[in-house]
Formats: C-alpha cells, structure tokens, sequence
C-alpha cells in the first residue's frame, strides 16, 4: 500500500489530505478539531454514518513511531460536513464550521488534482509566503513605530492583509508603545521653566530677546537646585525638536549672557505675543 501525507493551509489552519493507492482521502482528526469540535464525539459519528468507506491507517510519525489516522474517502467529506448543524452548536463556531462546508473539500479536491488549492480570489502558496513575508515585515514597523497616526495606519493595513490571508488580527496594541502626545510631553518641561521664572532665576542664555536659549546640563542643575521633580529625558528631547511654539531652531552656540562664554544651547523663536489695540 501506498500512503502519501499532503498538509494543506485552509484559512490559517492545517488540513491532512492522504493519498492511499492513488485515491484521494482526509486524517479526519485534524479537521474536527481546527473546526472546534469534540473529536471523540464526531470520531464515533463517523464511524456510525461512513462505516463502510471510513479506514484506519497507519503512518509513521517524525519520532519514528507509529501513529493510526481515522480517514474519510474524500468525496465523502462534503456529506459529513453537511451533517453538522451550525445553529447547534456554540455560537462562536458557526462562522469556521459554515466556512469548511462551503471551500474545504473543493480546496482539497483542487490540491489533489491541480497540486495546489486555489479558490477563486484566493492567492498561490507562493504568493501566500510573499504576504506573510510582508506581514512580519508590517509588525517588526509596528514594534519599531511610537507615533500614533503612522501606528495606526499600519495596524489598519496588518488588519486587511491578515483578514485577507485567514489568518487572526493580532492585538496590535500590544505591539510596541505610543508615544504620548507632544503636547503632554512638553508641557511639564515648560511649566518647570515658568517656575524658573516665578523664582526670578535666569536660564535663558540669548542675548536676543526674541529667542530662549536653554542649555541642558545648567537647567538639570537648576531644577535640582530649587527642587523640581522634572526629568530631562530623551522622550522630553525628541519632543522639543518637534515644538512649534515656541519653535525649535537647533542646537546653536550662543554668546552666553548668564556664562558670559559661548555655550551649547537649544535655541526657540519666543511666540509673539498680540498686543491688544
């Protein structure tokens, strides 16, 4: 006897199509449990229903042990599909069961005929292993990606591609971090600032009056000094580049008025106040 094993991909799982002296048939087993269905009950149903065609079969397992596959000829798959009722059984399996009845045993036929199980709209294995290929490379983005709007176009386009592939959504949330808004990041770091100025303490090193010049290391120490609890943080530093208002101009060397030297500054264009007339 000549028995070949052919793993199929069905809609993200793994259907068993065995060759047995030329003639087409399905391991039962694994198509019972991907459709969520107790396999000891539908093993005996089997058994009842298909008695004179269902066959055991032996194959050998990677282990080199011997393993027994309870099969269905394939032409007999669609009778007991239909067998089972959607409406009895829990609701959350309805839609996967209702998807088996209506693709997988032409699926299976088509691979067995064709050598590949292409549904109208359906991609080519090798076009399978190109978006699943592209789908990593769409979450390793996702993992690297803390904005908010960029995130949210990739999950949009991970969503679509999964659906598309029958494979489940990930929870995209749980990939990587957002990013706090600019706003929240920033403000604390300009409240401490106006403290600063409440306390009457100088720390803006330009000489012209329409810019603020902020040297890093001297505002850690002034923070400290007047006690604080603000942290200079790298987040913090990303969002000043991205500030508006006031306006980041760049890390320049400025004629410090408080050093009286040149020294290293973050320079912002002040926002012009609007006299009122």
């Amino acid at each position: 006897m000549n028995t070949q094993l052919m793993p199929v991909p069905f809609y993200g799982d793994t259907v068993v199509l065995v060759g047995k002296d030329n003639a087409p048939f399905v391991a039962m087993r694994s198509i019972v449990e991907n459709m969520g269905l107790a396999w000891q009950v539908q093993h005996r149903k089997i058994n009842e229903r298909f008695g004179s065609v269902v066959t055991e079969m032996v194959t050998t397992g990677a282990d080199g042990k011997q393993y027994g596959m309870t099969c269905l000829p394939l032409r007999k798959l669609a009778a007991w599909l239909y067998s089972i009722s959607p409406n009895k059984v829990a609701p959350e399996l309805r839609d996967k069961i209702v998807q088996y009845q209506e693709e997988c045993d032409e699926v299976l036929w088509n691979y067995w005929t064709k050598g590949a199980a292409v549904r109208p709209g359906a991609v080519t294995i090798a076009q399978q292993i190109s978006l699943s290929k592209h789908r990593m490379v769409l979450l390793k983005e996702l993992m690297r990606s803390r904005n908010r709007s960029m995130r949210d176009l990739l999950g949009v386009e991970i969503t679509n591609l999964s659906n598309a592939m029958g494979l489940p959504v990930p929870d995209l949330d749980a990939i990587g971090t957002v990013e706090p808004p600019q706003a929240d990041v920033v403000a604390d770091f300009w409240g401490a600032l106006l403290q600063l100025d409440t306390k009457g303490i100088v720390y803006n090193h330009s000489k012209d009056p329409q810019l603020i010049a902020l040297n890093m290391p001297h505002l850690v120490e002034l923070f400290a000094a007047n006690g604080i609890q603000t942290v200079i943080s790298t987040e913090v530093t990303t969002a000043l580049k991205r500030c508006a208002e006031p306006q980041f101009l760049g890390l320049k060397a400025v004629d410090s008025i408080i050093r009286k030297t040149t020294t290293k500054c973050w320079v912002f264009k002040k926002v012009t106040q609007i006299q009122a007339q």
